[in-house]
C-alpha cells in the first residue's frame, strides 16, 4: 500500500468522523426540538382535542407562540444540517450497503420524508414570519396588537399541525425507527453468515 493511499484512507476516515459528529449533534437538536415544540403547542389546546383552550390568557398565549416560533427555527436549521451531514456520512461511510442492510434501511427511513419536511418547514416559516411581525406590533402598541392577529396565528398553527393528514407524525416514528436500526444494525451479512454456521 502506498503512502498516498494511506493518507487518502485516513483523510476519508477523518471526514467521516467529522460528518458523523455533525450528523449526531444536529439530529439530537432536530428531534429534541420537535418534541419540545409539540409539548409547548399542546399547552394551547383543550386536552385530547385540537381546539384552542379559551381559558388561556392572551399574555400566556403570546408567550407560547413565541416559544413555538423559536423552537420551529431551531428545528428547521437542525433538520437542514442533519440532512446535509447525512448525505455526507452515507457517501463517506466505510461500509458497503450490500453487506450492511441496516445502513440502507436507515437511509431510506430518513430520506423518504424529505418532501414532507420541506412542506412543513414552509408552513413553519410562514408562522415564524407572522409571529415576528406580530411581535413588532406588540412592542409598539401593546397586547391589543396581538388580539388583532390572534385568530390568524391560531389558524396558521392549526394548519401546520393538521398538515398532510398526520404524515409528519408518521415521519417522526420512522426517524425513531431509523435510530433503532442504526443501534441494533439488523441485516448484516457477517451476522447472517454466523447464524447459518
Amino acid at each position: 500500500m502506498t503512502d498516498q493511499s494511506v493518507s487518502f484512507s485516513s483523510w476519508r476516515n477523518l471526514t467521516y468522523r467529522i460528518g458523523m459528529t455533525v450528523f449526531a449533534i444536529a439530529g439530537v437538536l432536530w428531534l429534541g426540538g420537535i418534541v419540545f415544540r409539540a409539548l409547548i403547542a399542546n399547552e394551547l389546546f383543550i386536552p385530547g382535542t385540537l381546539e384552542f383552550d379559551p381559558a388561556i390568557l392572551p399574555a400566556q398565549e403570546s408567550m407560547l407562540f413565541q416559544l413555538i416560533a423559536a423552537s420551529s427555527l431551531v428545528v428547521i436549521i437542525a433538520y437542514g444540517v442533519t440532512i446535509i451531514s447525512a448525505v455526507f456520512v452515507f457517501r463517506s461511510i466505510p461500509l458497503r450497503s450490500k453487506e450492511h442492510g441496516w445502513l440502507m434501511m436507515a437511509a431510506i427511513l430518513l430520506f423518504m420524508f424529505v418532501p414532507v419536511e420541506v412542506f412543513t418547514a414552509y408552513l413553519d416559516v410562514r408562522f415564524i414570519l407572522l409571529w415576528e411581525g406580530t411581535r413588532d406590533q406588540i412592542a409598539l402598541h401593546g397586547l391589543e396588537a396581538f388580539l388583532d392577529v390572534r385568530a390568524e396565528l391560531q389558524a396558521t398553527l392549526s394548519h401546520r399541525i393538521g398538515a398532510l393528514s398526520g404524515l409528519p407524525v408518521m415521519a417522526v416514528f420512522c426517524y425513531l425507527t431509523a435510530l433503532v436500526v442504526m443501534i441494533w444494525q439488523p441485516m448484516r451479512r457477517d451476522r447472517m453468515r454466523g447464524e447459518e454456521d
